[in-house]
């Protein structure tokens, strides 16, 4: 063997080693990276939709613009119980639809901060003199700084999904309310239709006892214009439900649909015994918008993490040049140097985003406070009302009323007073349905601000508290939830 053929060989013998040791250093790389300790991508689609069946009960279906579907199982034509009201309108809610399309970007965003960056080739020709050169810079900061990536955008992901969840009970919230106002409306129209009758049966009272000469005209008078006034009222009832049928079609999503949307009556919701501490502590363990809130400052806590390296840039470098019968191969890096630029600002500024997010988690418990303490006593407040205008108001107005009209028909009582009686008799029975109403609204606004039925099962609240979110300053991994 001559002495070129030598030394050819020992160049061979150090391309093998910068090779070997190269593909060392990335395989290292890549298991630090791709291993069982590294986070992966965490994307469920479904899981604003199972976290609102968990809650509500209904199942959430994802329908395509410009369309109107009818849920499986949702008759319209047979009437419209609260229930079938809420699955409609989750379906075809075109904003809260909308809002969904927000976890398929988080989704986008999350598959985005998986992906290393892609190496970058630097070449020159071979040009009379000038030898090829190939050179290739593989980022070898994008390889260490995936992981934290990965945990910002799965933190994201779950606080977008769980605002999402907020969103959905929001809306069944709005359903349930109009839902009640519809009721209430056709509840009021009923009772108009029997004020009228009412009205007018003691008009030909009247009339008959004028006839015989018992009464004045005057009295005639004043019976008519009562019994026209009723006849008012009735029709501005029946407008109140042409009103409150076209906001709750708008809430369902199906302004078009021809059936007519025909509530059930307002019934009196048999509850558990409720109590206004455990309802608290309920609400921070359920509440989405808490545990977003808490998910926004693991997330924060991570990019403050980020923003201490995310300034730092190197390369591994593999440089092939190729002359006249002659090829040479070395490896080497290229960093930067971080003499002036360090990300100060971008440093600063995430621990304030830190900080912010903080702060809305307390703003949000708060809120959370605020509303189930106003929902909790206008609950309470509601039933008390109702039982004492059923229990003891209404039976007595009741029989003052066949007293006396059995005593004008006699001839025995003055009309004022019938009409004093009568007119405190539909009073009391307006005002039931309003109480109803209001308990029914109590009852929907509660629900939501407690994040769950309340005739569901009691609930573990210090389980629930560690499985749904992280701890806020410690950044938990949501790969292990």
């Amino acid at each position: 063997m001559n002495r070129q053929q030598a030394s050819l060989s020992n160049r061979e013998k150090k391309k093998r080693k910068h090779a070997v040791a190269f593909i060392a250093i990335l395989g290292f790389v890549s298991t630090t990276t791709f291993g069982c300790k590294s986070p992966v991508v965490c994307c469920n689609p479904r899981y604003v939709a199972d976290q609102i069946f968990h809650r509500t009960s209904t199942n959430v279906e994802t329908v395509k613009p410009c369309t109107e579907v009818i849920p499986a199982g949702v008759v319209l034509e047979d009437g419209l119980d609260e229930a079938e009201a809420i699955a409609t309108g989750l379906a075809n809610n075109s904003l809260f639809q909308a809002a969904l399309a927000q976890l398929g970007m988080a989704g986008g965003d999350t598959v985005q901060a998986s992906l290393i960056a892609n190496p970058q080739v630097l070449m020159y020709f071979p040009s009379g003199a000038k030898e090829g050169q190939y050179t290739l810079y593989a980022p070898i900061e994008s390889y260490f700084l995936r992981p934290t990536r990965v945990k910002v955008a799965n933190r994201e992901y779950r606080r977008i999904g769980d605002q999402l969840v907020q969103n959905g009970l929001n809306v069944a919230r709005d359903i349930r309310v109009a839902y009640v106002d519809l009721a209430l409306a056709s509840e009021q129209s009923r009772l108009a239709n029997e004020a009228v009758r009412i009205r007018s049966d003691i008009a030909n009272l009247t009339r008959d006892r004028f006839k015989d000469g018992d009464i004045s005209e005057l009295e005639t008078i004043a019976s008519k214009v009562d019994s026209l006034n009723a006849k008012a009222n009735d029709g501005v009832q029946r407008q109140n439900i042409a009103i409150a049928r076209a906001r709750l079609a708008s809430l369902l999503g199906i302004p078009t649909v021809d059936s007519p949307l025909e509530p059930s009556s307002l019934e009196t919701i048999p509850l558990p015994v409720l109590d206004e501490q455990q309802l608290l502590e309920t609400a921070l363990a359920c509440r989405p918008d808490y545990h977003a809130a808490r998910w926004a400052i693991a997330a924060a806590t991570e990019r403050s993490h980020l923003s201490r390296w995310i300034f730092w840039r190197a390369d591994s470098v593999v440089d092939v040049r190729h002359g006249t019968g002659d090829t040479r191969t070395g490896t080497g890096l290229r960093f930067d140097l971080p003499i002036f630029n360090r990300n100060q600002g971008g440093i600063l500024r995430a621990d304030w985003e830190l900080n912010a997010a903080m702060h809305a988690r307390d703003a949000i418990r708060d809120q959370i406070y605020q509303d189930v303490r106003v929902a909790y006593r206008q609950l309470c407040q509601a039933q008390a009302n109702l039982t004492i205008l059923e229990n003891e108001v209404l039976p007595n107005l009741t029989e003052a009323v066949a007293i006396a009209e059995k005593g004008f028909a006699d001839g025995g009582t003055d009309y004022l007073l019938v009409l004093q009686t009568t007119t405190l008799y539909l009073d009391v029975r307006a005002r039931i349905l309003d109480q109803r109403a209001n308990m029914r609204r109590a009852v929907a606004e509660l629900e939501r601000s407690v994040g769950r039925s309340l005739n569901a099962a009691p609930l573990d609240v210090q389980q629930m508290l560690v499985k749904t979110a992280p701890h806020e300053g410690s950044g938990s991994d949501f790969e292990n939830k």
